[in-house]
């Protein structure tokens, strides 16, 4: 699907987090976080240029104290809502008070042995983060909801073969992104998970076959979101920086002078939601 304006936006709604993943590039979102009603200038702003599906992330989202109120502001302006986690808060009675709610559940994994995972820091104690995962998955498909995979490709994962986890998932869609290290963000570590363009072509090929598989490089991320920090700043990765510019400038200048169409309409933005 192709369209000559963006329709989707993302709220990172809190930088808190109970893993601790070296290559996040949320890392240092501001500490603060808005109450719902803060963010009725953002919607109503939002919904003036047409975007009709919201997601919300973090940090982990389903820490934000003021998730339930949220989400009903949301479906009062008849948003489309999903949700970006790493799973781990989410069990029957989130599943079961969101259900007809919140439409999509979003589930990172960046590698398909839970060693990896450990080492990453997407773990925290007392959680098999892949088993928990594909519980969620199964739990949620089995509700109505829809499933989304999204797997961050490292230099701990490039080489493995996501499929047979993936064929037992069976998600709805699956987005695959090409770790990305942003200036301000997440370049304050030594880089430990960068990888090179044939690695990440090499599994683009081995995972060619998934079917509705969307492959992001780091050049179709940048200057293609149109994304809010948990202070409803503007916030943008143009030019391999993250960066924080007022709302007013968002509504002075419109998304399109920072975010590209092309580049939106590229890495599959718009689907069947």
């Amino acid at each position: 699907m192709v369209s000559n304006r963006i329709v989707s936006a993302n709220l990172h709604l809190t930088v808190s987090c109970n893993y601790r993943c070296a290559h996040c590039f949320d890392r240092h979102l501001t500490k603060g976080c808005m109450k719902p009603s803060e963010w009725i200038p953002v919607l109503d702003y939002l919904r003036s240029i047409g975007v009709r599906k919201i997601n919300l992330a973090g940090g982990e989202p389903t820490l934000y104290p003021y998730l339930d109120q949220l989400v009903n502001l949301l479906i009062s302006y008849d948003f489309t809502i999903s949700i970006v986690s790493n799973g781990s808060m989410i069990d029957i009675s989130f599943l079961e008070r969101y259900l007809g709610r919140i439409s999509w559940i979003g589930l990172s994994i960046d590698s398909p042995d839970e060693e990896d995972e450990v080492r990453m820091g997407r773990h925290c104690e007392g959680i098999d983060h892949i088993q928990h995962v594909k519980w969620v998955a199964k739990t949620a498909k089995d509700l109505g909801y829809k499933v989304k995979i999204n797997i961050t490709v490292t230099r701990d994962s490039w080489c493995k073969d996501f499929r047979p986890l993936i064929w037992s998932i069976r998600p709805d869609r699956v987005k695959v992104f090409r770790v990305l290290t942003l200036k301000n963000a997440n370049d304050d570590r030594d880089d430990t998970w960068s990888i090179s363009d044939s690695q990440f072509e090499a599994f683009r090929s081995r995972h060619a076959d998934v079917p509705g598989i969307v492959f992001e490089d780091n050049c179709d991320m940048l200057c293609s979101y149109l994304m809010f920090d948990p202070l409803g700043r503007w916030m943008v990765n143009d030019h391999c920086t993250k960066s924080f510019l007022p709302f007013e400038q968002l509504l002075n200048d419109g998304p399109e002078s920072i975010i590209e169409i092309r580049r939106y309409n590229g890495r599959g933005a718009i689907y069947d939601w």
